[in-house]
């Protein structure tokens, strides 16, 4: 039997990436907190010393922009959504140090970081033009502006980062080609204005060094750092003119009406969550130190292929400028655990569109062990996957019920049915037996090699081949046939195949925790599953005689379509709930003396024909009563209606508008519709009203 490294003295600090407090996840997003979560549960197997530190992301442009979609304060949405998160993951078993940034521990924790980095000579003011919106009277950081990437040339790119995975590169909003306003859509100015930098470029030489040493570094990872490294690190903005993040000011002399820039502070919470931790079960305001002092701790980090700059060089280069204002440098990342994309049917998840699955429905649809399962089976470890309803059966089908699930309950069934729920006695082992024992000790072995390379898919698939192994041995020592003439060999065989089933359960503690209680439970063994070690998992010790429990199956096949149609009704449920009114800005709101002096009439069409070389005009004829008669008006109704279907159509018309010439044609008012997409809708009477009665 191969014996696994005793990890009692080793140290791990597991850093998924901070959910974004301005939607709930969907499956790709929720990725790395389940990632870093099933190597949590491995770790703790192993008798690691280990902690894990993430939370809501909480500031920033996007939650801004999110909030005043709302007409709420960003307060107010990150708080809604931190509490619906928490309850998510707890639903999900997410079980890691769950923080977020909008608590004052994170703010004077991550002040205190940036008094040390300026004291350091690591931080400067300089003056700079930013792109300033005349409309909303505001500076446009981030994602407050969009345009074309100036190097990949691809639209709806961030005033922060590129969104091409081709691209991918850090910008800043004054790069950006025909920038436009988040908030308004209007292009904006150029503005003067005072910003602090962190001076990355210092860095160049100890992180150029740092990414060649660090072997563990994924390819991807790697590949991408050197290639921003070779172009040469540059300072990057520190600050921001925000009102919504952590105030810069108590750092920075000068910054007092600046906020830090949201990346510069987030990847932070990666310490001061660990911090918290100490404080929150020691009382201990230096525990933190013991994992990111100790140049012997292992920190691990889950994140996308898109954040790759943010944790490899960034977040490194924010910890190499306190030097050693903490009493000893601070370990850098050990290793980079980076997802390529999950997108859903080839395309991008999309709440708008209804495209994906977020996790408060995935709960709602299935057990979250199904939706566990999938993922670390099918986890986008070196490409781009994409999440289809179709695979989806197909893994928990033929995976999780037929393989695993069936030989679990076929064992259970059998050992009650002769043996009266009782694990048998293990007898004389022939060539089959000690081939199977052999699988037995050796498969945490196995498990444990692709866990320790973060290979999760390949983890999951080698405890599936070792389930198949069992369901094999089973169908070839046929108990069922053998119970009556050689008795004790079928109790050392459903003794080995109990044996297998206990450590099945430790190795699918990570990753399906509920199911693996439920085996653990069943077999009646001491203590719960999750405190378990992974390198006893190999060993028979269960104890001949010991009553197991009676079972049901652990797990259901399931319907791809039916699941879908769930899906679309729970979608359509969260689509009907009444949203909170927007409160509209203040610029938007006009007096009621300028509404009173629109003259809108009810009118019917009479006429309508098509407009020469105008491919979506009409000119229409519209009789509007005795006092306005008839009136022509130019309208771009010809990709909705055929002009033979408009006549005798009822109308809402603006008739006091000043006349335009459309085209060579004089146009006498506008029309009223409503458009979305591809479809229109005219705004009609809902009684037979005469022709110029006015709308009030």
């Amino acid at each position: 039997m191969l014996l696994l490294e005793d990890l009692t003295d080793k140290k791990f600090v597991v850093c998924p990436a901070w959910p974004y407090m301005n939607a709930v996840p969907h499956l790709g997003t929720v990725l790395h907190l389940l990632s870093a979560d099933i190597y949590v549960r491995y770790l703790k197997l192993r008798g690691a010393n280990v902690i894990s530190a993430t939370g809501s992301d909480c500031h920033g442009t996007p939650i801004e922009v999110a909030a005043l979609a709302e007409g709420i304060s960003p307060e107010e949405l990150v708080n809604r959504n931190h509490s619906q998160i928490t309850q998510l993951l707890r639903e999900w078993n997410i079980d890691l140090n769950y923080s977020k940034t909008a608590n004052p521990f994170h703010y004077q924790w991550v002040q205190d970081f940036y008094r040390k980095c300026f004291e350091n000579g690591y931080i400067f003011s300089k003056e700079i033009d930013q792109l300033y919106c005349k409309t909303d009277k505001r500076f446009l950081p981030d994602r407050f502006v969009e345009g074309t990437c100036p190097y990949c040339e691809t639209p709806g790119a961030r005033g922060d980062q590129c969104d091409s995975p081709t691209c991918g590169k850090p910008l800043s909003p004054v790069e950006l080609i025909n920038p436009v306003c988040k908030i308004c859509g209007k292009p904006p100015v150029k503005k003067t204005t005072t910003q602090w930098y962190y001076d990355f470029s210092a860095f160049q030489e100890e992180l150029s060094d740092y990414i060649k040493r660090n072997q563990t570094l994924p390819d991807n990872a790697r590949k991408f750092s050197n290639h921003i490294l070779e172009e040469g690190l540059q300072a990057r903005t520190l600050t921001r003119d925000l009102a919504w993040g952590i105030p810069a000011g108590p750092s920075i002399p000068g910054a007092d009406a600046k906020v830090i820039y949201v990346w510069l502070e987030a990847v932070l919470g990666y310490v001061s969550a660990s911090a918290e931790l100490g404080l929150r079960l020691y009382k201990d305001p230096d525990y933190w130190k013991q994992f990111w002092l100790d140049q012997d701790t292992q920190t691990i980090f889950f994140i996308g292929k898109d954040n790759i700059f943010f944790h490899t060089l960034l977040f490194p280069a924010l910890l190499l400028g306190t030097k050693e204002s903490y009493g000893k440098p601070f370990v850098l990342p050990y290793n980079v655990s980076t997802t390529e994309f999950l997108i859903f049917d080839d395309d991008k998840f999309s709440k708008s569109r209804g495209i994906g699955v977020w996790i408060d429905e995935a709960a709602q649809l299935l057990p979250t062990d199904y939706w566990r399962y999938f993922l670390a089976a099918t986890r986008p470890e070196i490409k781009d996957t994409s999440f289809t309803w179709s695979e989806f059966e197909q893994r928990i089908n033929n995976d999780l019920n037929d393989v695993l699930g069936n030989y679990i309950h076929r064992v259970f069934v059998l050992i009650h049915k002769y043996f009266e729920g009782k694990i048998p006695e293990c007898h004389r082992l022939d060539a089959t037996d000690r081939e199977f024992v052999s699988a037995i000790h050796n498969v945490p072995e196995s498990v444990a090699d692709y866990f320790d390379n973060f290979e999760f898919k390949k983890a999951v698939a080698a405890i599936i081949d070792f389930a198949r192994t069992a369901n094999g041995y089973l169908s070839t020592k046929e108990p069922w046939k053998l119970i009556k003439s050689d008795p004790t060999t079928v109790e050392t065989t459903l003794y080995l195949c109990a044996q297998s089933v206990a450590t099945l359960s430790v190795l699918l503690g990570p990753i399906i925790p509920d199911s693996a209680a439920k085996i653990w439970q069943i077999l009646k063994q001491e203590g719960s599953i999750h405190i378990q070690l992974f390198q006893e998992a190999g060993k028979l010790k269960l104890n001949p005689g010991s009553l197991i429990l009676e079972s049901k199956p652990l797990f259901e096949k399931i319907e791809s379509e039916d699941l879908q149609k769930k899906l679309d009704v729970i979608q359509k449920k969260a689509n009907k709930k009444p949203k909170k009114v927007k409160k509209v800005p203040d610029r938007d709101i006009i007096p009621f003396k300028d509404f009173e002096r629109l003259d809108i009439r009810i009118g019917t069409i009479t006429k309508a024909e098509k407009i020469p070389k105008a491919k979506n005009l009409l000119k229409l004829r519209v009789d509007l009563g005795e006092d306005l008669g008839e009136r022509q008006l130019v309208a771009g109704l010809a990709s909705f209606r055929d002009p033979k279907e408009l006549i005798d159509q009822r109308i809402t018309v603006i008739v006091n508008l000043e006349p335009a010439t459309i085209r060579g044609v004089r146009s006498e008012g506008m029309l009223l519709a409503a458009v979305e997409g591809k479809d229109l809708g005219l705004l009609i009477p809902d009684k037979d009203i005469p022709n110029g009665t006015k709308v009030s």
